[in-house]
C-alpha cells in the first residue's frame, strides 16, 4: 500500500484489483482490476477500502479524513485559525482557512477540552492534524498524538522551540511554553509533507 500511495500515474494504468480496494474519484472497474481514468497522484483511503487518482489538473478540495499542514494565524472567541498549505501531500497553489475548536481537542482525549485554546496552540505555530468537517468550516482535528504542533516560535524573542520532555525550551530566552505537541514535533515540514 505504501509504495502505491502518492504514485504518479497516467490514464488506463492498472493499480489494483477489486480484492485490494474499491475503485474511487479518478479510476475505473473492468474485469476486476481497477485502473486510473485520468493523469494524477494515486490517493487511498484505508478507513474506506478506497483507492482513487487526485487529477493533477484539478483543484484539491478539502474532505473529511484529508490531512493537513498549516500556520495558526490568529484566535477568535472560540476558535484558532489555520491558515492550510499543505493537504494530503500536496504543497497548495492556494490556501485554505481551517479552524481549530473545542471539539478539534477532545475527540480522543477529552482532558484537552479544558481551559483556553492559547494552552494548546500560538500565533505562528505550524500544526499538523485531519479535517474533521467541512460543514460551514473547515474544522481540524489535531487531538491524536501524532497530531498537534510541529514547529513552534517563543513568543518572547520568536527563536524555534525545542521540546524538552513535555515542554518547549527556548535556548535564547530559557523560558518554557506548553503546546499540544505532535509525535513528529521538530521534524523538517518538507519530510513531514512527504510523510502524509
Amino acid at each position: 500500500m505504501k509504495s502505491l500511495q502518492d504514485r504518479l500515474v497516467v490514464v488506463g494504468e492498472p493499480l489494483a484489483t477489486l480484492e485490494e480496494f474499491f475503485p474511487g474519484e479518478g479510476t475505473f472497474e473492468k474485469d476486476g482490476v481497477i485502473y486510473s481514468s485520468t493523469i494524477g497522484r494515486v490517493f487511498i483511503d484505508k478507513h474506506k477500502r478506497e483507492l482513487g487518482v487526485l487529477s493533477a489538473k484539478t483543484l484539491l478540495v478539502p474532505k473529511p479524513g484529508f490531512r493537513v499542514i498549516g500556520m495558526v494565524t490568529g484566535f477568535s472567541s472560540h476558535y484558532a485559525n489555520v491558515e492550510i498549505f499543505c493537504m494530503n501531500g500536496v504543497k497548495l497553489d492556494h490556501e485554505y482557512t481551517g479552524v481549530i475548536g473545542r471539539d478539534s481537542l477532545g475527540r480522543a482525549h477529552p482532558r484537552f477540552r479544558k481551559g483556553s485554546l492559547r494552552m494548546y496552540v500560538s500565533e505562528n505555530d505550524i500544526v499538523y492534524g485531519s479535517i474533521i468537517s467541512t460543514v460551514n468550516a473547515i474544522l481540524l482535528d489535531i487531538s491524536y498524538r501524532e497530531y498537534g504542533v510541529v514547529k513552534a516560535h517563543c513568543k518572547l524573542c520568536g527563536n524555534t522551540l525545542i521540546l524538552s520532555g513535555r515542554d518547549l525550551f527556548c535556548s535564547i530566552c530559557r523560558t518554557r511554553e506548553r503546546r499540544k505537541v505532535s509525535i513528529f514535533y521538530g521534524e523538517p515540514v518538507e519530510k513531514l509533507v512527504r510523510r502524509i
